[in-house]
């Protein structure tokens, strides 16, 4: 697994199974009793990277993978948390719920009845009731599923031939069967299309599709609405700088897709390295075994 410069997320086939084994490594890895991700040890993470570099080819000297790894653990981390939850809050009865505990802790009671305790102390009642009232005020969510922004992003333009800005991505991102998750996100994504179809005045620039974006949606350090945690587009200065960033913007998209390709292309020929060695064992061996048997069959030499 690589990660293209300026992207910041690993763009490549393999980018969703990838996810998945951070979660798994997470979840079998990192102490429950941690209930903060301040909390978790250096340790337990150092273990998932090493987890993980069985399983992929990974450079963690590269920042970026660095970054990206770690930010996907502690995603994980809160989702597997927030799952545990869930599952609690299925069951009315606090005492029936410490004797079901989710899938993933079967055979971890220890680890289960800390977590029941937790839930049903004054703190964390407090806490959840603050979080609630927070995603309340969320306006809508995705369609994307396990996918970065980004990962669609390049399967888009993969399959079109040609460079998806984030106004089509959004698009494509809060769509489910042809029609907006939500009336917000369809009057967000028209206030765009307005803004794209805007005069612009003599003299000066039209808004980029980030400014659009960054207008509709707004923005938070770290992380752009519309590409999810990524790269974070720049503010526009000049019409020279202007023409380019979009120049670089293409570039950039080019040099991902190549990164992608250059990548899968080497995951093959790892493979098929993997399995002519294999298959040269197999021949060693068939030999010998050819060779002892035709021995079997010849007897002890004879005396003369």
């Amino acid at each position: 697994m690589t990660i293209a410069p300026g992207a910041e997320k690993p763009i490549s086939p393999h980018a969703v199974r990838f996810s998945q084994a951070i979660g798994v490594c997470v979840r079998k890895t990192f102490p429950v009793r941690c209930l903060k991700w301040t909390d978790v040890g250096r340790e337990y993470i150092e273990v998932v990277k090493g987890d993980l570099q069985r399983l992929f080819v990974l450079d963690f000297n590269d920042q970026a993978m660095n970054r990206f790894v770690e930010h996907q653990m502690l995603t994980t981390f809160k989702e597997f948390r927030a799952d545990c939850h869930r599952h609690f809050k299925k069951y009315s009865d606090p005492e029936e719920a410490r004797a079901n505990p989710p899938n993933a802790l079967v055979g971890r009671d220890e680890d289960w009845h800390f977590l029941c305790d937790h839930y049903i102390s004054r703190a964390f009642q407090e806490q959840s009731r603050t979080n609630k009232a927070a995603r309340q005020k969320q306006p809508y969510n995705h369609s994307s599923g396990s996918k970065s922004f980004l990962q669609r992003q390049y399967e888009l333009a993969e399959r079109r031939g040609q460079p998806v800005d984030r106004v089509e991505l959004f698009r494509e991102t809060h769509v489910r069967a042809g029609t907006f998750v939500s009336q917000a996100a369809e009057d967000a994504h028209n206030q765009m299309l307005e803004l794209q179809s805007q005069p612009t005045p003599e003299g000066s620039q039209p808004l980029s599709e980030d400014e659009i974006c960054d207008q509709v949606l707004g923005r938070r350090p770290g992380y752009s609405k519309g590409l999810d945690w990524g790269p974070k587009p720049k503010a526009r200065r000049t019409a020279s700088a202007s023409s380019s960033s979009t120049s670089c913007s293409q570039s950039r998209q080019k040099e991902i897709e190549l990164q992608a390709k250059l990548h899968e292309a080497l995951e093959r020929i790892e493979v098929q390295d993997r399995n002519h060695q294999a298959l040269a064992s197999q021949v060693e061996a068939m030999k010998k075994m050819i060779e002892d048997l035709t021995r079997a069959q010849q007897g002890p030499p004879h005396d003369p």
